[in-house]
């Protein structure tokens, strides 16, 4: 009976401690896309090279969830997340010192990639080695977390702006830094679950390969992450340049979008269990794209706002029931969550680049209908899952 409750006493620590890391997480990864127009005005970036930042950061949490599952096997679980997430404070180092080579500004967002990468597989996988609804729930207050984080930062960055104009956004950038450091010392603290360090590749559990869930799960996340990193990289500067908020309304958004994931995904811990996550992805998937296509189609500050309400309330449990779907095949193992969310996370590389890239030579309106095609095609994974998994014909 001791024994037991000390178990659990590990359990809610281990719980506490990686939901402060994903908060930080969420207010550090998250607001490059409300950054976007401050490197604009101050270094005069065009549409190409900012959609190269945010694929820049796709591209370094592509590569940190590709090591974030062989590293722990050589060094451990603790040394490997102190390897990856340290590069987020070395980033927003030189946002805030001002430096605006396009190469230097390029290596940070690398890094801020890397270090989200690192954070997202380590935190997903600790989370997975909870018992039964004990994941569940922590799957969606893990990203409840993350969305808090997401939703303060680009307020913290509007204060900032008006508090010291011009210089602002540097000052957040400090302020991200700081917080980067207490991460750190988080990692340093937590009570981690050991596996070995010293088995190598051969100590890596290769099983989850051959099982039809975790590739519907993949293919689910692959078509989110694409979808989420162009809306959150881009609509910033959508709203500005189509000219229908103005800067500060614009950025407000953006936190809006994330107080209402955050609300959505606390909703989702309170009915697991009582709704299947096959009938909440559909629900999810319809709503988001209908939602996301009224965003597009107005140009009134309400029926904007409606829009992206809507379109965050659905986006809210995807990501966590998506994953809790194909990571039933990978419980506890880091090399399978690290691949996991490295095949869903190859899209977040290519499509907000993609959107700089149409933005350029047709406008950023003609960027955004991209997106628009992007959650139908989520819509179309996440009915093929479920009808695969209903039928039982894969085998899941």
């Amino acid at each position: 009976m001791e024994t037991s409750r000390q178990s659990e006493r590990e359990q809610a620590r281990l719980l506490r401690c990686v939901l402060f890391a994903f908060f930080v997480s969420g207010a550090a990864a998250q607001p490059l896309g409300s950054f976007v127009p401050f490197l604009r005005q101050s270094y005069g970036f065009s549409y190409d090279f900012s959609g190269v930042l945010l694929s820049c950061q796709s591209a370094g949490n592509l590569i940190a969830v590709a090591i974030a599952g062989v590293l722990p096997a050589y060094l451990g679980r603790r040394r490997a997340i102190l390897a990856t997430a340290v590069w987020m404070a070395v980033g927003y180092l030189i946002f805030a010192a001002g430096i605006g080579a396009h190469a230097m500004l390029a290596a940070a967002c690398l890094m801020m990639g890397v270090a989200r990468g690192g954070n997202s597989n380590f935190s997903n996988t600790m989370i997975s080695t909870l018992p039964g609804e004990k994941a569940a729930r922590g799957f969606n207050l893990l990203h409840g977390c993350f969305a808090i984080g997401a939703l303060l930062s680009p307020l913290a960055l509007v204060f900032c702006a008006n508090r010291w104009p011009g210089a602002g956004w540097r000052v957040m950038a400090g302020a991200l830094f700081a917080l980067c450091l207490a991460q750190l010392i988080d990692y340093l603290r937590m009570p981690i679950p050991r596996i070995e360090a010293s088995g190598g590749a051969k100590a890596i559990d290769h099983s989850f390969l051959r099982q039809p869930r975790f590739w519907l799960g993949s293919l689910m996340l692959f078509f989110y992450i694409s979808t989420e990193y162009a809306i959150v990289g881009w609509l910033v500067t959508y709203f500005q340049d189509i000219g229908a908020l103005s800067p500060d309304l614009s950025q407000m958004m953006n936190s809006l979008l994330w107080f209402v994931i955050f609300l959505g995904r606390m909703l989702g811990a309170l009915v697991t269990g009582r709704i299947s996550r096959d009938r909440l992805l559909v629900i999810d998937g319809f709503g988001m794209f209908a939602c996301f296509l009224l965003l597009f189609l107005s140009r009134t500050p309400g029926m904007i706002a409606l829009g992206l309400a809507g379109t965050g309330l659905f986006m809210a449990t995807i990501y966590p029931s998506a994953f809790a779907f194909g990571s039933e095949s990978v419980r506890g193992n880091d090399f399978g969550c690290s691949v996991l969310i490295l095949t869903g996370s190859a899209g977040g590389i290519l499509t907000p680049m993609l959107v700089g890239f149409v933005a350029e030579r047709a406008g950023i309106r003609a960027g955004m209908g991209l997106v628009v095609l992007y959650t139908g095609l989520l819509l179309a994974s996440i009915l093929a899952s479920v009808l695969a998994a209903r039928r039982g014909s894969s085998g899941v």
